[in-house]
């Protein structure tokens, strides 16, 4: 067995008792991974461990043929979806899962999100496509939700919940923090009635615009 990058371990340690705290997942549910630079690896939390609990020393790495070359413990059942997600999209190195209840209750109508709010158009580009239902941890589901998150960094899980990738796990949370946000407002407007979607025209005005002038240059 390889020895463990305990940094990038402790990472994921974390972020998973952020993700815990913030009522993203309950109990034991959810997943997240990273990437491990200069290796065709990544590292995943364990298996049905408390968030409080999880140490470094808990945390897995895993080859992109999905075959566990260090650490200790079983790997999140979920493994194949985050391999198969990191095999797919070089440009993400980070993976979350979560359960968190807006997004959760929308993957239950197992149909896309469309873009309502701005911010969408700047973070997501386009509408949260909802992967096909599949049992958990199954090898389908992990097709289903690589297939549903192409051309974007989030998608919800049906039935289940959502899944967000980005650069680093700031990244990563941050979407997901994003989509449950969303979701939350979504459900809310549709109380008073049918939110409105945005035009791809201006979606794509959006991106371009907030592409170039959005945040600091050197």
């Amino acid at each position: 067995m390889k020895e463990i990058n305990k940094q990038l371990a402790q990472q994921i340690v974390d972020f998973g008792k952020k993700m815990f705290r913030a009522g993203l997942v309950a109990g034991t549910g959810g997943n997240i991974s990273i990437r491990v630079p200069g290796e065709n690896a990544f590292l995943i939390s364990p298996s049905g461990m408390p968030y409080e609990e999880i140490t470094a020393d808990d945390i897995v790495m895993l080859d992109m043929e999905g075959n566990q070359i260090g650490g200790k413990r079983r790997p999140s059942v979920e493994k194949n979806m985050h391999r198969m997600i990191l095999k797919a999209r070089p440009e993400f190195n980070a993976v979350i899962h979560t359960h968190s209840i807006y997004a959760s209750a929308y993957a239950s109508l197992r149909k896309p999100l469309p873009v309502f709010l701005d911010i969408m158009s700047c973070v997501f580009g386009g509408p949260v496509e909802c992967a096909e239902y599949a049992r958990i941890g199954s090898d389908e589901l992990a097709i289903n939700a690589e297939k549903a998150m192409r051309g974007t960094n989030v998608a919800f899980l049906a039935n289940h919940g959502c899944i967000g990738a980005g650069e680093n796990l700031e990244q990563a949370y941050a979407n997901v923090e994003l989509l449950e946000l969303c979701c939350k407002i979504y459900l809310a407007a549709c109380s008073a009635g049918i939110p409105i979607p945005i035009s791809e025209d201006d979606i794509r005005l959006t991106r371009e615009e907030f592409a170039a002038k959005y945040g600091q240059r050197d």
